[in-house]
């Protein structure tokens, strides 16, 4: 009994196997294993106004489910693209105005991430980087108040924010909402717009 003991410690030492307390995971701070990137460059792997058919993005977002779903914008129908993990949409992307090529890909998941590890209903606009948003507009995030920014008008990478809920207040303008209400706003959504064709 003592060799056959002997034997397997030094088998596991010789393959370097140490036992070890596994430690919990958490699935919304650790990055998943597919390209779940967004940012000025690009999303999900995806860098320019590719044609907007399910081959070209299939080709491009390869560990992805794609699939064509239908969206709406301001009561205009149109196909979206949408690109899905396990049971989650993790990318809608989104045609341009002649529904030829991509104009945007968008995400709601915390699968996401963004240039500085942002995660859709976890990051605050507290810590967005300042060069990174300087530029703000008011926005309706899902019904209710929010703004959005990037480095200017023409930026190519958004980030959407809703703001508290106790805030019910009115605005015309970012310029009007209350700073320390801003800080606490929170990442609803990040865009990428593709490079005009």
């Amino acid at each position: 009994m003592r060799r056959f003991a002997l034997a397997l410690a030094l088998a596991l030492a010789a393959c370097g196997q140490q036992q070890q307390p596994k430690q919990e995971e958490s699935p919304i701070v650790e990055a998943p294993s597919y390209e779940s990137a967004i940012g000025p460059q690009g999303a999900a792997g995806i860098s320019t106004a590719l044609p907007m058919t399910l081959e070209a993005v299939r080709a491009a977002a390869a560990h992805y489910a794609v699939a064509e779903a239908p969206d709406q914008v301001e009561g205009e129908a149109f196909t979206a693209i949408t690109l899905s993990a396990g049971d989650e949409v993790v990318f809608r992307i989104l045609p341009t105005a002649d529904r030829a090529h991509i104009h945007a890909i968008v995400t709601r998941s915390s699968q996401a991430r963004g240039p500085r590890q942002d995660i859709v209903g976890r990051t605050l606009f507290g810590v967005a980087p300042p060069d990174e948003v300087p530029f703000c507009l008011v926005e309706t995030v899902a019904g209710a108040p929010g703004f959005a920014c990037s480095t200017d008008a023409a930026g190519t990478f958004w980030r959407v924010y809703r703001l508290p809920d106790a805030f019910d207040e009115s605005v015309d303008s970012f310029a009007d909402i209350d700073p320390d209400v801003l800080h606490d706003a929170v990442l609803a959504e990040m865009r990428w717009i593709a490079p005009r064709v």
